[in-house]
């Protein structure tokens, strides 16, 4: 066998081919890397790390798309509640302008359900009531109507001034959605 120094490491030579046989490290260096035994070692921490840092992406990911769609569903339910609130206040301007002494003045005077047991359930329903006004602009006729969808509630008002001739049509109906 013929040995060859190279830098800080020691190469066995195999005389019948010219290829290397092992490697082996200068026993005093500071770089020593054992043989066989340990190779290998810093793959399995290294291998964990990455693992958890690919669990925290996936984690953040993970929350930032449940946040999203929490954020869209109840954006959507509101949108309906709102729906069902001019839908209510629409169902009480047909019955005013039907009956100009329409009135229904106790809170949540009639529900209108969307769905079977809408109202019941606090799901898809509209409350309306309607003031007792007369329908003069010194004291206009005041329909709310609560829009319910789940967790969503929207409330809408429409004030409602009638014609003062006697025919009782709808003059003029101020909508304005009321905040909580």
């Amino acid at each position: 066998m013929e040995y060859r120094k190279q830098n800080i490491e020691v190469r066995i030579w195999n005389k019948k081919n010219t290829g290397i046989k092992s490697l082996y490290c200068v026993p005093n260096s500071k770089f020593q890397i054992p043989n066989s035994a340990q190779r290998g070692v810093a793959t399995l921490p290294t291998v964990l790390v990455l693992g958890v840092m690919a669990l925290a992406v996936a984690v953040g990911i993970t929350a930032v798309s449940l946040t999203e769609s929490f954020i869209s569903q109840g954006s959507a339910q509101s949108s309906r509640a709102l729906f069902y609130a001019e839908a209510g206040a629409r169902d009480a301007l047909i019955k005013i302008a039907r009956n100009k002494n329409y009135t229904c003045s106790s809170a949540d005077c009639y529900p209108i359900d969307f769905s079977t047991n809408g109202c019941s359930l606090l799901n898809d329903c509209a409350k309306v009531s309607v003031s007792a006004g007369i329908g003069t602009a010194g004291d206009p006729k005041i329909v709310t109507a609560k829009g319910i969808m789940k967790a969503s509630t929207r409330t809408m008002q429409v004030s409602v001034i009638l014609d003062t001739s006697g025919n009782g049509e709808i003059t003029t109906a101020a909508w304005s959605e009321l905040t909580n």
